[in-house]
């Protein structure tokens, strides 16, 4: 069960550890819909606010609804978007709980980044059930996350991938190995070290749970190291 200890953990070497990440980030915002008019983005999961900064920054008429279930994450990310005042509202949640989800405002667009893999498969089918219910006519649910590949030689090449990731990223930012042998120790690579805490899905199955829920145009973004951006956006109406 994840805890605050883990959580400073994450606040401590998420940069490291999650590949690609300013590119995912920058994904992500591109893909929620331009528009002039105020509209409303929940974020699941919103951690120490790194997304929802980068879509506050893309999108000026953009509100962000910020949750989390960590108390020492939704600190960090009220510091540090401080400078968007009332343009960014936090709460915290359990992401399997139900009572969250009919929020009081209109959705366009919902998001979530390195989550959604901590439900299991028919919880994850009945929240992409209860977002396609929650967002206005053509909005989008977007999601990065882990992804459980479909055979042991794709679980293997995600576990290298993902370790060749992470100290390409330690030397880049530090020019040691210093996080990746953390990375290691902490055996925080779950294709190599499997963690019952954590049940990502095939992303067939993930695909499919997204149309079964009513969404259209159900896609994959983006995929590196066995991690994946995907979503689907609901009829225009």
């Amino acid at each position: 069960m994840w805890n605050e200890d883990d959580s400073q953990e994450f606040m401590d070497y998420g940069r490291y550890f999650v590949p690609d990440r300013e590119a995912q980030l920058a994904i992500i915002s591109r893909l929620i819909p331009e528009t002039a008019e105020p509209f409303h983005v929940l974020e699941l999961c919103c951690g120490e606010g790194l997304l929802a900064e980068a879509i506050l920054e893309r999108h000026a008429s953009c509100t962000v609804h910020g949750y989390d279930g960590s108390p020492a994450m939704l600190r960090k990310a009220l510091a540090r978007l401080e400078r968007f005042g009332p343009r960014f509202m936090s709460q915290q949640f359990d992401l399997a709980a139900s009572d969250w989800r009919q929020p009081s405002f209109a959705v366009t667009a919902v998001v979530s980044s390195l989550c959604v893999h901590h439900l299991d498969g028919e919880q994850k089918a009945a929240l992409f059930a209860d977002v396609a219910r929650m967002l206005s006519p053509g909005g989008k649910l977007i999601i990065a996350d882990l992804i459980d590949p479909a055979s042991s030689a794709g679980r293997s090449l995600a576990a290298e991938e993902w370790d060749a990731a992470v100290r390409e990223r330690a030397l880049t930012l530090d020019g040691r190995e210093t996080a990746y042998r953390q990375f290691q120790l902490r055996k925080w690579n779950i294709f190599r070290y499997p963690d019952p805490f954590d049940k990502p899905s095939p992303l067939y199955d993930l695909l499919a749970w997204l149309k079964t829920a009513g969404f259209e145009a159900v896609d994959v973004f983006w995929m590196s190291a066995g991690h994946a951006i995907y979503g689907g956006q609901m009829p225009a109406g």
